[in-house]
């Protein structure tokens, strides 16, 4: 009888996980577009996890505020990766972590000018340019910065600090370098130099808050079980 009971709430969560629509934006290195497909370390977490669990949607590339409209407004939409913070924390439903993640101002390395040792003396500098609905955007207006320039897109701003448009851009320092090493441009645009990060959080997929609690276990489990056989490890070496 307890055998028969497991199979049949084993193979409703599979079905249940099986409905949910994975989106995601490009952002080196875990999520990246090429000629061979979508790859990268959360693609291919997210991939293991669909295998395990019998997802078999595609996983549907989006920009970062269409995803996370839609994963907000519709059940069986799941966004990654997404920065868990508290304000975020009651919107979404969660399964991870996935990484780490720091938030961290660069600039034009052209800009002597600017030496920013504090978040004070980031709020006096004439702009920066955050993407709009990023944890860039939001943990900055927590912190009461009246001086940002907000867009739609994120290669917008990125765009911006190139061509020395803007004073400053935060954004996650270990994707943000990976995709600078790869355009060579990691002398062209640097890191800023503060006592500490603007923010530090972890990096997750996140699901629409009325997802079911038997979705997410499945979830979750599958990922869990992706770190303890190793396959996470091989998944990050493969992006070293």
């Amino acid at each position: 009888m307890k055998n028969i009971l497991f199979i049949i709430i084993f193979s409703y969560c599979t079905y249940a996980s099986d409905t949910i629509q994975p989106l995601t934006e490009i952002w080196t290195p875990y999520q990246m577009e090429t000629k061979k497909g979508l790859n990268g370390i959360s693609i291919d977490l997210v991939k293991e996890i669909q295998k395990r669990i019998g997802n078999t949607k595609e996983i549907e590339v989006t920009t970062w505020n269409r995803g996370y409209d839609v994963t907000l407004a519709k059940t069986g939409y799941a966004l990654f990766l997404t920065t868990r913070s508290q304000k975020r924390e009651k919107l979404f439903k969660w399964v991870g972590p996935i990484s780490s993640m720091k938030l961290v101002f660069f600039k034009n390395k052209k800009r002597k000018d600017l030496n920013i040792l504090t978040l004070d003396d980031a709020k006096k500098v004439k702009s920066i340019v955050v993407a709009k609905k990023t944890i860039a955007n939001e943990k900055l207006s927590e912190y009461g910065f009246q001086n940002l320039e907000v867009n739609s897109l994120a290669n917008y701003s990125f765009k911006k600090l190139r061509e020395n448009k803007v004073d400053l851009y935060p954004v996650e320092y270990h994707g943000f370098m990976y995709k600078l090493k790869k355009l060579g441009l990691e002398s062209e645009i640097v890191p800023v130099k503060m006592k500490e990060a603007i923010y530090e959080s972890q990096l997750y997929i996140a699901f629409n808050i009325n997802t079911k609690e038997a979705v997410i276990k499945t979830w979750q489990t599958a990922l869990d079980s992706i770190k303890e056989d190793g396959t996470y490890e091989k998944i990050l070496h493969r992006y070293k």
